[in-house]
């Protein structure tokens, strides 16, 4: 290699360069370059400065971090393949480079401690760093091998890989190995020990046995020691570090030492130095079946051997047995003639079956797809998001969690006490009744997996497991609540609900419940909105408002010592339920006349898209963001309007 380039790599090896940022024209024409098997095809999916570990969040958002200070939040919002908007929702990290999604929090790993932000599918435009929740502080923070890889695995735990602040040294603490925690941060241990710097974790599908890439020291030639291919199918494994690199090569200076306990071997090695970093088990459709189970690891090529190796993505193939049965290429021509334009890092599988592959090299992020259209969608009307859900008593409310499952809420007899219930419909149509003994629940939001419920005169929580606790009694308001209605939760988990009053609107309001449980009145039926009804997070601070009693849109701005209104649109009708999309279009149901409407934005004309319900009540999105989901309540029906 020539000597600047060279000095180059050993810059972005130390974390001092995270990205050369080439020009997209360049990347574009250097695609070609690429040596492709037949079928597939790598197109520029985003241009992500610096794009290191990646994950997909609920709604099909991508969030990206970076060995600089930076999380972003790439979006697909037509659904075409390729990222219309991207998003720094995080500018002040320190080395910001892991990220994995989980209940619908985003976890970022930084090189001194894991942090969490609630919701951020939700809003993009919360105010992510007022929301920082520190789970765990006390990752090392040393800067050499300081980039912290993330994932949760399947017994809903987050693993973490922490390197080694060094080539060869003697690790003190939890340096050179990977530890898991609950998702609060609590009951850590280390889970693996003897690991330089993995940079790559994922979970094999069949045995759920933890699989790492590790990288291997440096100095001992170009072709030593290899780059290791791990798993650990039990917790309390050493694998070498610093004793032993592969198989048997020993570090000097270390070559008399012997380990504290037996190592593991590696179950495949790669070329030395080839850098091998993140890495996914290919579980989709996509591809042809040959690929299913294997293993794409992103080569993100060496810094410092003689002659260039790596800048590639592997393809690692097991046999019945879920054993190594062989490695070889999969993708290559990031590298030409001994000098790279791309250095893949690591890789995500899309739900359509495609694969990104994010460069910080180049500051790109690329989609492998197979064939000439992606895995078809499953067929209307074969899942519970999909098909039209009967024999319901007075549904009111619906929200989908991330996994599919929507809640409902259903009254039951108007006026009845205890005979209200919500009712779980899961993704193969089948239902179960997950809470009852309510009054007339109606509004639903869910919050760090709990549900909770707008219940006449009460606010109450709701386990995933059914149990239930109130948290804002009648008393705790300060106007006897007359009709609870709809509830919104904001990314600091305070609670919005509106109480639309009686027939006129006395006694309407909306109210706030702190995460402390203290109850505050925003607004009371002086305010020029008649019937407060619907709930919608209009940005930090902001909610939209309809106003069931006049049909008009409001945005109230609870932000400062006063709540301040401003009317927005009109024409709803008995204006219900409010919610957005993935793509931030917005829609408005009109319970009296059986209607709903779509707006792109919240002043603009609206559109009818959906009529001839009997009364259109508070409406959800389904999980994937296919589907519109409208309780009718006088029909007893849940019904998915197509949206995409």
């Amino acid at each position: 290699m020539k000597k600047t380039s060279k000095v180059l790599g050993l810059m972005i090896a130390m974390g001092w360069m995270t990205s050369a940022h080439a020009d997209m024209a360049a990347v574009e024409a250097n695609l070609a370059r690429l040596k492709v098997p037949e079928g597939f095809k790598v197109e520029v999916y985003a241009e992500v400065p610096g794009a290191r570990q990646m994950a997909l969040g609920t709604s099909g958002t991508v969030y990206v971090g970076t060995r600089g200070n930076k999380v972003y939040a790439v979006v697909d919002k037509n659904k075409d393949h390729k990222a219309d908007e991207v998003v720094t929702i995080l500018d002040d990290l320190k080395v910001g480079n892991g990220v994995a999604m989980w209940d619908g929090h985003l976890y970022v790993a930084e090189q001194h401690r894991i942090t969490r932000y609630a919701a951020p599918d939700f809003d993009l435009n919360l105010p992510f760093k007022q929301m920082r929740e520190v789970i765990y502080d006390q990752l090392p923070d040393k800067a050499h091998h300081g980039w912290r890889y993330i994932a949760f695995g399947p017994d809903k735990k987050l693993y973490v890989t922490i390197g080694a602040p060094c080539n060869v040294c003697d690790p003190q603490g939890i340096e050179a190995s990977i530890i898991r925690m609950d998702p609060d941060g609590k009951n850590t241990e280390v889970f693996a020990k003897g690991v330089r710097n993995s940079v790559g974790l994922d979970f094999q599908p069949g045995t759920n046995v933890l699989h790492f890439t590790d990288n291997g020291m440096d100095m001992m030639g170009d072709d030593i020691p290899p780059d290791e291919f791990n798993a650990a199918p039990q917790a309390g494994l050493h694998f070498g570090f610093p004793y032993v690199g592969g198989q048997d090569a020993r570090p000097k200076d270390w070559q008399n030492k012997k380990p504290p306990q037996a190592v593991t071997p590696p179950v495949l090695g790669f070329q030395a130095h080839s850098a091998n970093l993140g890495f996914k088990f290919y579980t989709g459709k996509q591809f042809p079946s040959a690929y299913q189970g294997n293993a794409i690891v992103a080569q993100h090529g060496s810094w410092n051997r003689s002659k260039p190796v790596g800048y590639q993505l592997m393809r690692v193939v097991f046999d019945e047995n879920h054993k190594v049965k062989s490695n070889e290429v999969f993708i290559d021509g990031w590298l030409n003639d001994g000098e790279a334009w791309g250095r893949p890092v690591d890789v995500l599988q899309l739900n359509d079956g495609s694969l990104l592959v994010s460069d910080d090299y180049s500051g790109v992020i690329y989609r492998v797809s197979y064939g000439e259209s992606t895995a078809a969608a499953p067929a209307r009307g074969k899942s519970g998001h999909q098909a039209k859900v009967t024999g319901l008593k007075m549904p009111e409310s619906a929200i989908a969690h991330p996994d599919g499952r929507i809640f409902v809420s259903e009254i039951g007899e108007f006026g009845k006490n205890g005979d209200g219930k919500v009712t779980v419909i899961n993704k193969d149509g089948s239902r179960q009744t997950l809470a009852e003994g309510l009054n007339d629940p109606k509004g639903l939001d869910l919050f760090n997996n709990q549900l909770y419920v707008a219940d006449v005169d009460q606010v109450v929580r709701v386990g995933l497991d059914g149990s239930k606790t109130v948290i804002a009694k009648p008393g705790d308001f300060q106007e006897k609540p007359v009709f609870l209605n709809d509830i919104e939760i904001d990314g600091l988990g305070n609670v919005y609900v509106s109480d639309s009053g009686d027939d006129n609107g006395k006694h309407g309001a909306i109210y706030q419940i702190s995460p402390e449980g203290k109850v505050s009145q925003l607004i009371n039926d002086k305010s020029g909105i008649k019937r407060p009804n619907g709930l919608l997070m209009d940005g930090p601070g902001k909610l939209l408002v309809a106003d069931f009693g006049t049909g008009k849109l409001f945005q109230v701005n609870v932000a400062g010592k006063k709540a301040s209104i401003t009317l927005l649109n009109q024409g709803f009708g008995g204006a219900d339920g409010l919610v957005r999309d993935t793509d931030g279009l917005l829609y408005v149901s009109d319970w009296a006349g059986g209607k709903v409407w779509q707006l792109i934005e919240p002043r603009v004309t609206p559109q009818l898209i959906s009529t001839g319900h009997q009364s259109a009540a508070d409406i959800a999105v389904s999980a994937d963001g296919r589907f519109l989901l409208i309780p009718d309540m006088k029909a007893g029906e849940l019904v998915p309007l197509p949206i995409k």
